[in-house]
């Protein structure tokens, strides 16, 4: 018998972890603006993954919030 099986994670946090990538792979070419890695970020949900804009944000803001302090 095939039955769905549930996804492991939901939306909202599949494109929060995309964000988290995003951040981790480009932060080090905004060491003194970090706003603009969160634009750019947001950007890139919106605009590669569909993610409305409404929420982009606040998922960037959230993935930003959980990474490590860089390394010095």
């Amino acid at each position: 018998m095939n039955t769905a099986q549930p996804l492991p994670h939901d939306y909202r946090s599949q494109m929060q972890s995309l964000a988290r990538a995003y951040v981790l792979t480009h932060r080090d070419e905004h060491l003194s603006d970090s706003e603009q890695l969160a634009v750019r970020a947001t950007r890139h949900l919106v605009h590669k993954y569909d993610v409305p804009l409404f929420l982009a944000p606040r998922l960037v803001a959230l993935a930003i919030s959980e990474l490590p302090p860089p390394a010095s």
